[in-house]
């Protein structure tokens, strides 16, 4: 009997770690490299061919945001509206979207003295915004290239609608230098460690 809880409690663990890695969009490898261990170790003990000790066992639970408890017992599945954490920063970024649309409308209902398509230019920027932070934190580079080089464009193009001369190019000039430097940054910091 006791062999048996044993058991279970191998596979729990081994199925929670590998269910909460993939959960974070980590692969073995990443996950070795926060815990300060080697891949391999992780991979025995995503199979179950291996324990972590109980100090590790801490630090995973605490990594992955649940309880020792919740790590080596069976996972409860949970109703949850967002299973799938990318939908949840397109919620968030829709959600610029949302009041641009909703200003756009009332502003051409209103026949307001101002380009109402403006507003919907100005939520491309909010919106990247937002998924570059989801992204940067999840750790998603070809993502956070790919916010980060809209959002800086956008936020330029937004710019230029704001100070009301489409064809005045210093924005552009002033914005290149800085997105090549941080793109410089993001190749220093994520892509050399590996």
């Amino acid at each position: 009997m006791e062999n048996n809880n044993k058991d279970l409690i191998t596979k729990y663990l081994a199925d929670n770690i590998v269910y909460y890695r993939k959960k974070m969009a980590l692969t073995q490898l990443e996950l070795a490299d926060k815990l300060n261990y080697s891949d391999k170790s992780i991979s025995k003990w995503e199979r179950g061919e291996g324990v972590p000790d109980i100090f590790v066992i801490k630090e995973l639970s605490v990594f992955f945001g649940i309880s020792v408890d919740q790590l080596i017992s069976k996972r409860k599945q949970r109703f949850s509206l967002f299973k799938h954490r990318y939908l949840l920063a397109y919620f968030y970024a829709s959600i610029a979207w949302l009041i641009a649309g909703t200003t756009f409308g009332i502003l051409s209902i209103l026949k307001v003295d101002y380009p109402a398509w403006h507003v919907l230019i100005y939520a491309i920027p909010v919106s990247s915004l937002v998924l570059l932070w989801f992204f940067f934190f999840w750790r998603q580079i070809k993502y956070i290239f790919l916010y980060f080089t809209l959002f800086q464009w956008s936020l330029a193009l937004s710019i230029t609608l704001l100070i009301g001369d489409i064809y005045n190019y210093w924005v552009y000039i002033i914005i290149l230098p800085i997105y090549l430097f941080i793109l410089f940054m993001f190749y220093v910091i994520y892509i050399r460690k590996r």
